[in-house]
C-alpha cells in the first residue's frame, strides 16, 4: 500500500483534494470513478513524515490477535450490533499496532460512507485475504456473516498451527546442520592450517590428498578475494534461482521436484490437499458457485501443479464437466480424494465430503509432523557422520603419518 495526493472534481465543479492510501494509482482512480468524481491529478507521496516516526509498526499483527479480533467482530455482529458500531469498538481497542489502526480507520470510514464490510476490507487490503473477502461477501448476501467470520477465524488458527508444527519439527535438524557447519568452519579456518604448518616444521611437504583438499578450501575462504567471490556467487545464485522460480517453467519444474523429495514430498502433497479441501469446503458451504470457488482456491494454493489442476477444473466445469474428471486428469491429486469428490457431487453433499477429507488429511499431516524428527534421524546421522568422518581423516591422518615419521 502507498499514499497518494489526489485532486478530484465533483459534478458540481467543486474541487476536493487530500491524501489517501491505495494498492496502486490505478485502483485509486477506479475508486474515484465509482464515486462519480472526475480525477484531476493523483500523485504518489514520496518521502518520510518525521512527525509520524512514532507510529511506525515493525512486523505484522500476530496471528493470535487477528483471530481474536475476527471473533470479537463476529460476536458483536451476532449480538445484533450494527456493523458501524462494531467497527467503532474495534477501532477504540487498537492501540498497539498503529498501521493496523490506520487501516481499520479507513474501513470504518468506508462503512460509514455506505460501503459493505467486504468491499471496505478489500480496499484497505488488511486482515483478510482475497479468498476470505469472497467468503465475507457470500456471508453478507446469504445472511450467514457471523458463521462465516467464525469459520475464517478457525481457518486462520488451523493454518497457523500447521505452520507452527512444521517449523517446530524442523528445529532439531536445523540445529544439527548448523552445528556441523560451525565445526567444519572452525576446523577449516584454524585446525587445518595448523596441521599444514606442523608438517612443514618437520620438513614434510607432501600432505595426504584429503588434507590437501581441506587446505585448498581453507586458503580460498580465508583469502579476502576468495571470500568476495563466494559472496558474489551466493548472491548471484539466490537471485538467479528467484528469477528462475518466478518463470512459469521454473516454478513448474521446482514444484514438481519438491513433490518427489523423500519424506518432504509426501508431506507437501498432503498439506496442499488439506488446504485445497478445507478452503473448497468453506466456499461451497457458504454458497459460492463452484466455478468461483475453484478459482479462488487455486489462488490460495502454493504449488503450481495444484493451482493449475484447479484452474483447469474451473474451466472444464464451466463447460459442463463434473469436478472429478479434470481433477483425475491432473495426476497430482490422490485418486481416493478424486473418488470422494465424485461421490460428493453425485449425492449433493460435496461440502460435507470435502470437510471430511480435510479432517482426515489434517490428522495425517499432524502425525507426520509429530514424527518428522524421527523420520529425518537416519538422514541426519548419515550426513553428519559422513562430514565428521571426512574431517577426522583429513585432520588426524597427517598427524598419524608424522608420528610414524618421528618413530
Amino acid at each position: 500500500m502507498a499514499n497518494f495526493i489526489y485532486k478530484v472534481s465533483q459534478p458540481s465543479g467543486e474541487i476536493l483534494q487530500g491524501e489517501r492510501a491505495a494498492a496502486s494509482k490505478e485502483d485509486l482512480i477506479a475508486y474515484f470513478h465509482e464515486q462519480g468524481l472526475i480525477v484531476v491529478s493523483v500523485d504518489e507521496k514520496i518521502g518520510v513524515d518525521l512527525g509520524k516516526l512514532t507510529e511506525v509498526q515493525i512486523g505484522d499483527m500476530p496471528i493470535g490477535e487477528k483471530v481474536v479480533l475476527i471473533r470479537q467482530l463476529a460476536t458483536m455482529l451476532g449480538a445484533g450490533l450494527p456493523i458501524v458500531q462494531a467497527m467503532e469498538i474495534l477501532l477504540q481497542q487498537q492501540t498497539k499496532y498503529p498501521r493496523f489502526k490506520q487501516k481499520i480507520t479507513e474501513v470504518y470510514k468506508d462503512i460509514q460512507g455506505g460501503l459493505s464490510l467486504s468491499v471496505s476490507f478489500k480496499k484497505a487490503n488488511i486482515l483478510f485475504s482475497e479468498l476470505q473477502i469472497s467468503l465475507i461477501e457470500a456471508g453478507e448476501k446469504s445472511g450467514n456473516l457471523v458463521e462465516i467470520m467464525n469459520q475464517i477465524a478457525d481457518d486462520i488458527k488451523n493454518s497457523a498451527q500447521l505452520q507452527g508444527k512444521i517449523k517446530g519439527a524442523m528445529i532439531y535438524p536445523i540445529i544439527i546442520f548448523l552445528t556441523v557447519i560451525a565445526v567444519v568452519l572452525i576446523l577449516v579456518i584454524y585446525m587445518v592450517p595448523a596441521v599444514e604448518q606442523l608438517y612443514k616444521d618437520f620438513g614434510q611437504t607432501e600432505l595426504p590428498w584429503v588434507t590437501q583438499v581441506l587446505i585448498s578450501v581453507s586458503n580460498f575462504f580465508t583469502n579476502p578475494a576468495g571470500l568476495i567471490i563466494s559472496i558474489i556467487i551466493l548472491i548471484g545464485g539466490v537471485l538467479s534461482f528467484r528469477s528462475f522460480y518466478a518463470s512459469k517453467q521454473g516454478r513448474k519444474g521446482v514444484d514438481r521436484m519438491l513433490m518427489r523429495l523423500p519424506i518432504f514430498g509426501d508431506l507437501l502433497i498432503k498439506i496442499e490437499v488439506l488446504q485445497m479441501t478445507r478452503l473448497l469446503a468453506m466456499l461451497v458451504k457458504s454458497g459460492i458457485p463452484i466455478i468461483d470457488a475453484l478459482k479462488a482456491t487455486s489462488k490460495a494454493l502454493t504449488n503450481y501443479h495444484f493451482k493449475y489442476a484447479l484452474e483447469l477444473a474451473a474451466l472444464e466445469v464451466s463447460k459442463g464437466q463434473p469436478i472429478a474428471v479434470p481433477l483425475a486428469r491432473s495426476k497430482v491429486i490422490p485418486l481416493i480424494v478424486v473418488r470422494l469428490i465424485a461421490t460428493g457431487e453425485e449425492t449433493g453433499k460435496l461440502d460435507k465430503i470435502l470437510s471430511d477429507i480435510a479432517a482426515y488429511y489434517a490428522d495425517m499431516v499432524t502425525e507426520i509432523t509429530d514424527n518428522l524428527t524421527k523420520l529425518l534421524e537416519p538422514v541426519i546421522l548419515l550426513v553428519a557422520g559422513g562430514v565428521v568422518g571426512f574431517l577426522a581423516v583429513a585432520v588426524y591422518f597427517p598427524i598419524y603419518n608424522l608420528a610414524t615419521f618421528i618413530t
